[in-house]
């Protein structure tokens, strides 16, 4: 009897707690889900070395935007089995479970920019077409700077707006905004930005380097990339992720 009693008591008080206090919101984010180019590190046509993908239609509640992370291995088997772990997860009733997972257990990182106005490359707006490719390519066709297909040969970031893309001059640079992914310095029209171009070393924590490999030089790397949307818990001030989009990976070799 004193026992029913002392559980009595204790569930009353624990319900006015949980009344009180209030349970923390789990905010559903909807996730980017078109790709308009899936490139894979393995393809050998250049030309298809971009990525290209929309944003969401409707973020849902409090939504702040959609970010691009990504990773670089020089081991293209350690880049599709954390990619495939990644993906395992990746389903509705797992809810950010592989965003959580890419963030925090494989350490990818937010895409930065050529400019440091902002420390990634962040999407606001809902329902646009985004295309970036890394890095401009030794043979690219200069005339192709000023039309929609830019980004063919070109380091650059576009929004689709309406028909066209609208470039600005930010081109995608490692987390940080301090390196940029001309590993090998192929560009020859950057030279005011050679200290830019460097390999990733190991200890950085934006590249995947086994402790065997440290003092190993490469002559390809692999970088692979996920869009994920994003809100801002208003109980927490904690972002919370949607399920994540594979936008591919490309290789970026010696010479290229």
């Amino acid at each position: 009897m004193q026992k029913n009693l002392y559980f009595s008591v204790l569930c009353i008080f624990t319900g006015i707690f949980l009344s009180s206090c209030g349970l923390e919101e789990v905010l559903t984010v909807e996730e980017p889900t078109i790709t308009y180019n899936d490139p894979l590190y393995s393809t050998d046509e250049y030309t298809k070395w971009y990525f290209s993908f929309k944003t969401s239609a409707d973020g849902g509640e409090n939504f702040i935007g959609t970010d691009v992370y990504y990773k670089i291995y020089n081991n293209s088997s350690t880049l599709s089995s954390e990619r495939s772990s990644i993906l395992s997860v990746n389903t509705t009733s797992n809810s950010s479970a592989a965003a959580t997972r890419m963030i925090e257990t494989y350490s990818y990182q937010p895409l930065g920019t050529s400019k440091s106005t902002d420390s990634s490359v962040f999407f606001p707006e809902v329902n646009r077409s985004v295309v970036f490719r890394l890095l401009t390519y030794a043979n690219a066709d200069a005339s192709s700077a000023d039309t929609d297909e830019r980004y063919i040969d070109h380091a650059c970031v576009g929004i689709k707006n309406g028909t066209t893309y609208s470039y600005s001059s930010y081109i995608p640079y490692r987390n940080g905004n301090q390196k940029s992914f001309d590993f090998f310095d192929n560009d020859e029209s950057d030279k005011k930005d050679r200290k830019t171009d460097v390999p990733p070393a190991y200890g950085d924590s934006d590249y995947k380097c086994a402790e065997a490999d440290k003092d190993q030089s490469f002559d390809e790397y692999y970088v692979q990339m996920f869009a994920v949307g994003v809100a801002l818990n208003p109980q927490t001030v904690t972002s919370s992720y949607s399920l994540v989009l594979d936008l591919g990976s490309v290789p970026i070799k010696k010479g290229e």
